[in-house]
């Protein structure tokens, strides 16, 4: 029996030939007129006016975040049910973050009670649109304009997605993404941070190349990081962008057939298809185990392992990182992250996946689910 993997990167010939021609010409680093390109490409396609590319899309989160000159006492609300990079940089800034409860049929933050967590020490909310399906952002976007605070919108799994009709990636003050290799648009490692704020943006580029001061080369004012992407990269991210819109629709390809097998299967609960704000695009194929624990989940994970199946377990809350609650003891109790998180997990779902893979991977998750009841 062949392993399954969660991902493979769709590298196709024009791909190839992409980067190819990239080292024919000698673009190599972050110089160049290549990493420009995919630059206005990118920006251009989401609806904005100016973009930086980065290393990664945790280098994205970071440079936003350190643009912002946060101080102590400052607050960041953001969902717990996310990636750790969405934490990262608020900690060190010494600013406080504030985790907002998640909606239980899309897995996104609340829009409510990003309201509610409001307060006059307030300086950002970082959205996060979760699996597949946008946040309902209009009540945070109206709110937040309304109280003059920063919101940044992390459409790192969300490439091509619709909110409204609108593009995810167009909605926030500024938006970041990631090009990670299982990223609907992949350049290996890479990030963009994209927004309608030149300053922002120049902002983020000076902090991106060690923030050096403009006209005089290696004299900081301020410290920065190396964050820059190179021309491999973005020669790469050119040519997947091309192909976004056939990439979505195979993810939603996908997903049906294992809503097919699956969907009904008591044990199991599948995010929707669709919300009224947005159809699910299916960047992963994820479902919980009613009634599970994280032990249970786990070992769930574990026997597909056994039997070749690649899968990965949902995100483990913010709140109860010790990397956060070392520093802001009184979390709260969320009870739907947590339940989420401890029953989440994601089966592969990469785009030349074939009918006799999906049917081995769903014929596996029976057989585990009868014999975990058992």
């Amino acid at each position: 029996m062949s392993y399954i993997p969660v991902n493979i990167p769709n590298l196709t010939p024009e791909d190839i030939g992409s980067v190819l021609e990239a080292l024919e010409e000698g673009w190599i680093s972050s110089e160049g007129p290549i990493v420009e390109k995919f630059e206005a490409d990118f920006t251009s396609a989401f609806d904005r006016s100016y973009g930086a590319a980065v290393a990664n899309g945790t280098a994205a989160l970071d440079l936003c975040i350190a643009a912002l000159d946060l101080k102590e006492g400052d607050e960041v609300i953001l969902p717990s049910f996310t990636i750790v990079s969405c934490v990262s940089e608020i900690l060190r800034s010494g600013a406080k973050p504030v985790f907002a409860e998640i909606d239980p049929v899309t897995w996104s933050i609340d829009p409510s009670l990003v309201v509610d967590a409001i307060t006059d020490k307030t300086k950002a909310v970082i959205v996060v649109h979760i699996y597949g399906l946008p946040v309902d952002i209009d009540p945070i976007l109206d709110e937040c304009s309304r109280r003059n605070i920063v919101v940044i919108e992390d459409a790192a799994e969300a490439h091509g997605l619709l909110y409204k009709g609108r593009k995810c990636g167009s909605l926030g003050d500024v938006s970041i993404f990631s090009f990670y290799a299982n990223k609907n648009v992949t350049t290996g490692e890479g990030g963009m941070v994209i927004s309608d704020n030149d300053d922002f943006i120049r902002k983020v580029k000076y902090l991106r190349n060690l923030a050096f001061e403009p006209g005089r080369r290696f004299f900081h004012q301020r410290l920065g990081w190396n964050y820059r992407m190179g021309s491999l990269q973005a020669a790469l991210g050119i040519s997947q962008l091309r192909r976004l819109d056939l990439t979505i629709q195979r993810r939603r390809e996908v997903a049906a057939a294992y809503r097919d097998q699956l969907g009904e299967h008591e044990r199991l609960t599948f995010p929707p298809s669709k919300v009224p704000y947005a159809e699910n695009d299916f960047w992963v194929v994820g479902f919980l185990i009613n009634g599970s624990s994280e032990s249970l989940r786990d070992n769930v994970i574990s026997q597909l392992h056994e039997r070749g199946i690649g899968t990965r377990p949902f995100f483990y809350p913010l709140h109860l990182q010790p990397i956060v609650t070392e520093r802001f003891p009184d979390q709260p109790t969320m009870a739907i992250t947590e339940s989420v998180a401890q029953s989440g997990l994601y089966v592969p779902n990469f785009l030349t996946i074939t009918e006799t893979q999906i049917d081995q991977v769903c014929n596996a998750v029976r057989q585990v689910l009868e014999r975990v009841a058992r």
